[in-house]
């Protein structure tokens, strides 16, 4: 009897041996992958006539300077629209008031702020265009003094604010 339950035993286990699973196998990549982002694109902007040259021009920053006001163009990475505004006006955006607008395929921002500094009270207006990618920006400082009249039609100006 005990060769009997020897012989079963050993058949239950030949047919169980085969029944186990193969084992997984996975491997992982060691490389990293990078997000390459895209080229900024071309600001188009129609300066008021007679704007110098800029006094400062390097592949993301042009500043414009004048007896009544300063330009300055830059490109900025995109993100937090907050950040830029605060970089462009030294003020959060909840204490502005933000125009937002669509262009085309971008997100358009445009605000204005006041400012009072050694030179007296300034006046400041800025565009913001986001692409996902960039932000592309535009602000004028000017003195608020009135009895300087300015020919300049911002209001063109700001309008032709585009990408290419």
């Amino acid at each position: 009897m005990k060769k009997g339950w020897i012989l079963i035993t050993l058949a239950a286990g030949l047919l169980l041996w085969g029944c186990t699973a193969e084992p997984t196998l996975e491997t992982v990549a060691d490389e990293w992958v990078q997000s390459v982002m895209a080229q900024p694109r071309q600001i188009q902007v129609d300066l008021p006539e007679g704007a110098l040259a800029p006094v400062l021009d390097s592949d993301s920053e042009q500043v414009y300077l004048s007896d009544d006001y300063e330009i300055i163009v830059e490109t900025l990475s995109a993100g937090d629209v907050n950040a830029t505004v605060e970089h462009l006006s030294g003020y959060s955006r909840d204490n502005l008031t933000l125009m937002q607008t669509q262009q085309g395929d971008v997100d358009r921002y445009e605000f204005v702020w006041a400012s009072t500094g050694e030179d007296g009270e300034r006046l400041g207006r800025a565009v913001i265009l986001d692409d996902g990618n960039y932000h592309y920006c535009m602000s004028v400082l000017r003195d608020a003094d009135t009895t300087k009249t300015s020919q300049i039609v911002w209001s063109q100006v700001f309008d032709s604010f585009c990408l290419a």
